[in-house]
């Protein structure tokens, strides 16, 4: 037996399922300023699913893709019926904290103000940017000497300014991540209470993208902090000691530790396990799936269970991250044949679920319109809190590596593959369940430097069959 969740600014979203079965859901509104936030809400419907369970509950997997996502956009709290909406964020979740930005770069930028990021919201997030020597080319290839001492004076700055956590990207850091380490073991030697968020933790190729990831990464540190620990602490109040896990942006689920230091991941899990639901819920694990919402279509695909994923695609704000997230077309619902058109799905899909309640006309009309091969779908309860309850552990690592160098690709990438099996089951999947499902490797230019992105997951295990 599992529980899903899905955590929103305003409600509370959660679904028993036993296998592929929904036993039970639940929906009820969030108090946003009550003094323990979600919590009391949040345990009185888990509470209420835990007893019309058959047998005990296993786990609780957790989706606060939106939560997260208000944090970090400073989205506003809703007033009461016919007040305007409060300018001021729910009290029980700390806004996300402005970061310092540090590039380690083999030279500064040569105009004042030219090394800003493109992107509004990462320029709204950085309280203090700075530059140091240093960084490697694409073959791991020290461009610049790494200035240890000048990283320190950037973080002394970073301190007088007011600002607690450091991002850190490093030109070339993928290929070598040297520079970032060092200058990160400098900085908290001189200021121990800094936290310090390094690019290649993510990895990416590129630097805007690397990061953008990383500064989004270090400004949620607060929130997530607040918010895992508010599940934790809910989970361990149920009955039986379920699990406690969270839903990440690759269809997976991670620990509680681990989102909590790359927070990042958990962008985009409800569109994840929404899609994942979908198909499941219709018995397949390949397919073309139509989510209507009162107003919007949106079209995702699911390959093998999981849901379709590539990295650098726009997120929060249209910034592009280098983490996993599905691949997604949206439209705006005009007529049923038009958005179909809108969305390229060649008027086919395989599932149509509705969302909502005003997105179901919609829906039966998409499906209508598809052909006799489609499933309607009107979940018995929320898509994401149901996919959310049936993830399983999952890694995906995204490397700069060069060959020629006494390896060839093929050791190397057998290597990295069985580095993303380690975090699988690292992330609790159960012994002989892990398994690479998608490895590849892409040359970049005309260099024996390869791109390699590895995905790997796992097939769920007693405990899930239970």
């Amino acid at each position: 037996m599992r529980i899903g969740v899905r955590l929103g600014t305003r409600e509370i979203h959660a679904a028993l399922l036993d296998g592929e079965r929904i036993l039970g859901a639940a929906t009820a509104p969030l108090d946003v300023f009550a003094p323990l936030g979600p919590r009391e809400t949040a345990e009185r419907v888990l509470r209420t699913l835990v007893a019309a369970a058959p047998s005990g509950v296993d786990s609780v997997t957790w989706d606060v893709a939106d939560v997260l996502e208000a944090s970090l956009t400073r989205t506003t709290a809703p007033g009461p019926e016919g007040e305007a909406p409060a300018a001021r964020v729910a009290s029980w979740l700390p806004r996300a904290r402005p970061v310092a930005a540090l590039r380690l770069v083999p030279r500064p930028p040569a105009v004042a103000g030219a090394g800003r990021h493109p992107a509004a919201l990462i320029r709204s997030l950085v309280g203090w940017r700075g530059t140091a020597p240093g960084g490697h080319d694409l073959f791991g290839t020290e461009l610049a000497e790494a200035d240890v001492r000048a990283a320190q004076r950037c973080a002394d700055a970073v301190t007088e300014a007011g600002i607690s956590t450091v991002a850190v990207t490093a030109t070339g850091a993928t290929a070598c991540a040297d520079h970032e380490v060092r200058a990160a073991a400098a900085i908290l030697e001189r200021h121990p209470d800094l936290h310090v968020c390094l690019s290649h933790e993510t990895g990416g190729l590129g630097l805007l993208e690397r990061e953008a990831t990383t500064v989004v990464n270090a400004a949620l540190l607060a929130p997530a902090d607040h918010l895992i620990a508010c599940c934790e602490l809910t989970t361990a109040a149920l009955p039986g000691g379920p699990a406690c896990w969270f839903a990440t942006g690759d269809g997976g689920r991670v620990s509680a530790r681990r989102l909590c230091w790359l927070p990042v991941l958990g962008l985009g899990a409800t569109a994840a396990t929404a899609l994942v639901a979908a198909a499941r819920q219709s018995g397949t694990a390949d397919a073309l799936v139509v989510l209507v919402r009162d107003g919007t279509v949106t079209v995702g695909q699911v390959r093998d269970g999981l849901p379709h994923v590539e990295a650098d695609l726009p997120g929060v704000g249209g910034v592009r991250v280098v983490t996993p997230q599905p691949v997604l077309t949206a439209a705006p619902v005009r007529s049923p044949g038009t958005t179909l058109t809108a969305v390229r799905s060649r008027h086919t899909a395989d599932v149509v679920a509705a969302l909502d309640a005003p997105g179901r006309e919609t829906a039966e009309e998409i499906a209508r319109l598809a052909g006799r091969g489609t499933v309607l779908l009107t979940p018995e309860a929320d898509l994401a809190a149901a996919g959310a309850a049936g993830t399983e552990p999952g890694a995906w690592l995204d490397l700069l590596v060069p060959v020629g160098t006494g390896q060839t690709l093929e050791e190397v990438q057998s290597q990295a593959e069985h580095r993303a099996l380690a975090l699988v089951a690292a992330h609790g999947a159960e012994p002989g369940t892990a398994a690479v499902v998608r490895s590849s490797a892409t040359a970049v230019g005309y260099l024996s430097i390869y791109r390699l992105q590895i995905r790997a997951g796992s097939r769920p295990g007693t405990e899930a069959r239970r």
